[in-house]
């Protein structure tokens, strides 16, 4: 759902986080995915005083691979919230922000940071003028809608990566390009999808 008063704070993402001169003192990172974790330490590891917001560590993986990493988090001082992000605010001295997030029991945790980065997932940007006009169609995750081949619901087009909403690894969309490109021109039919390692590089690496 939509955070309130997100669009009134200057958020970071995992692309514009890399281009900060300096270490921020304290740091909210939302989202407890592969790159909130791997950025919650990496930021801890240089000196920043870390809050992770996630109701769970790593919900991708099993259950147990979260919760050891919950552990080592706690011994590098990087503090989870398990909760849920509900509002953003600039507090009265205007000095960075204050995040209100919704915890399991119905009470309301406040977390005071420097900086924030939204870390919660991303939505591939299918919303290309004209594509909808001559027929192709949108998916129930956002993605585009593909058949066993990777042809879209228009002839001839054909889409594979991030664009479909699905495992977004960039190993599997170069992999998964290169399909396509041999659906089209071989008389053969494969979607690619198949097992695709992964890996968190946190420390220890959580990897499947």
């Amino acid at each position: 759902g939509k955070v309130e008063g997100l669009e009134d704070v200057s958020y970071l993402t995992y692309e514009d986080v890399f281009r900060l001169n300096e270490v921020p003192k304290r740091l909210t990172v939302v989202g407890g995915g592969a790159i909130g974790c791997e950025l919650s330490q990496a930021f801890a590891r240089l000196g920043s005083k870390v809050t992770l917001i996630s109701e769970r560590l790593l919900p991708n993986n099993e259950k147990e691979c979260g919760e050891l990493l919950e552990k080592v988090f706690e011994q590098e001082h990087i503090r989870v919230i398990k909760g849920k992000l509900i509002s953003v605010r600039v507090p009265s001295d205007k000095l960075g922000h204050v995040a209100e997030c919704a915890m399991a029991d119905g009470s309301i945790q406040n977390v005071l940071g420097d900086e924030v980065i939204m870390a919660v997932g991303r939505q591939p940007n299918t919303h290309i003028s004209g594509l909808d006009e001559i027929g192709v169609k949108i998916g129930p995750r956002g993605g585009f809608k593909v058949s066993g081949r990777l042809e879209t619901t228009v002839k001839g087009i054909y889409a594979a990566g991030d664009c479909l909403a699905y495992k977004q690894f960039a190993h599997f969309g170069s992999f998964q390009g290169a399909i396509a490109a041999r659906n089209i021109l071989l008389p053969s039919a494969s979607s690619g999808d198949t097992i695709i390692p992964a890996c968190t590089f946190t420390s220890p690496e959580v990897a499947s």
